[in-house]
């Protein structure tokens, strides 16, 4: 594996662990690293049946991370992956050579155990799904999230790009495109231009409820990040949206420059995160940012603007405990739509800072994990 490979492996997991750190002025800090062990034991259980269903050993993604979904029926999920494998995997191990593609999608059907994968040419030329249409052609997507209406999926995509940066790619904005729910098909693909203007990298987690659409994102520097959110209207005869808000902290108002963080989160945030309403609650699920770290966190609002408070230690992550491999874990995000038994379904990415670990070593090494969280520990 060439050195330049290796390196953007490593790249990825830092630019998806940025973070920020907020302090809450209505509640004392309710969890320490101390507590980790404590509410880890308390009824989180592996999904290791729904693990084999993303992920399969061939015919389809054996490798990946990102791990982001939205429901398109009752039985059927769209989950958005990251840089991806379709090699087949053979005795926990495929071909080090392996091509990587930048996205790929998995149509998931769980009541009859379907894995559909979705990305351009063949599985022996494969390459990936969704590309940008314009611009410079080294840039590249990363998934952020979405949401199906009226048989149209709207999805928000991070744009990269290769070159001599500090990690050797830079975000370079955001698109928003819409697609056809029963091929793929790309209906319009533009430019969303706001986070260029704030710096906010929007699209990272999406609720859509009635009259509005919240989309949430991360503002980033070298030193931390917060999260904000804007608000648009779904226009009934064309299925777009527009009329983009901001909050400012007390308001929406249509200047992007005036949105502001979210408040009550003590945690160290990650720039990929989970914002999803559960009754009359808005929820927000987040791993910390630290290597070696592994708290899986929650917290909820009554407001899709916060602020956030109930912070609770759902769940602490141990493949990051095997330094021989140099395996770590990063990004858990929620999958509401297979809330069962008031259980969350919660999936975090895994991953080696030696590249050629995820292959020779063990495939597992870059597959997700999922568990089902207690929704009793996020609300009690």
């Amino acid at each position: 594996m060439s050195d330049v490979k290796k390196k953007k492996y490593l790249n990825i997991s830092f630019l998806l662990l940025l973070f920020f750190v907020l302090s809450c002025t209505d509640r004392e800090k309710e969890v320490t690293p101390n507590r980790v062990e404590e509410n880890s034991v308390r009824k989180v259980t592996r999904a290791k049946d729904f693990e084999n269903l993303v992920m399969v050993d061939s015919l389809g993604v054996t490798g990946a991370d990102g791990v982001i979904s939205f429901p398109l029926d009752s039985f059927t999920s769209v989950f958005m992956m990251g840089d991806s494998f379709l090699t087949p995997v053979h005795d926990k191990k495929r071909d080090v050579n392996s091509r990587m593609i930048n996205n790929t999608f998995i149509l998931i059907n769980e009541k009859e155990g379907i894995h559909t994968a979705f990305y351009k040419g063949t599985s022996n030329d494969a390459d990936a799904l969704l590309k940008p249409t314009y611009g410079n052609d080294k840039e590249y997507y990363w998934p952020g999230n979405g949401f199906e209406k009226r048989g149209i999926i709207h999805i928000f995509m991070s744009r990269f790009l290769h070159g001599d940066y500090d990690w050797g790619f830079e975000f370079s904005g955001t698109d928003y495109i819409r697609m056809d729910s029963t091929n793929f098909d790309v209906i319009s693909q533009e430019d969303f231009p706001y986070s260029n203007i704030n710096g906010v990298h929007y699209g990272h987690s999406v609720i859509n409820e009635n009259e509005f659409t919240y989309i949430y994102g991360a503002w980033s520097t070298k030193d931390s990040t917060a999260l904000h959110v804007a608000r648009a209207k779904l226009d009934s005869d064309f299925n777009k949206l527009g009329e983009f808000q901001f909050f400012d902290g007390s308001d929406w108002v249509s200047e992007p420059m005036k949105s502001v963080p979210l408040s009550g989160i003590e945690q160290q945030v990650p720039e990929q995160f989970s914002v999803f309403k559960y009754g009359d609650l808005y929820v927000l699920l987040l791993q910390a940012r630290e290597l070696g770290n592994g708290n899986i966190f929650s917290y909820f609002s009554d407001s899709p603007t916060g602020p956030w408070c109930n912070e609770k230690l759902l769940y602490h992550t141990t493949e990051q405990e095997n330094t021989e491999d140099q395996v770590f874990t990063y990004n858990a995000m929620a999958h509401p739509q297979y809330i069962k038994d008031n259980k969350l379904l919660v999936s975090y990415c895994v991953n080696s800072f030696e590249v050629s670990n995820i292959h020779e070593i063990n495939t597992d090494y870059y597959r997700p994990r999922f568990i089902w969280v207690p929704m009793e520990m996020i609300l009690d």
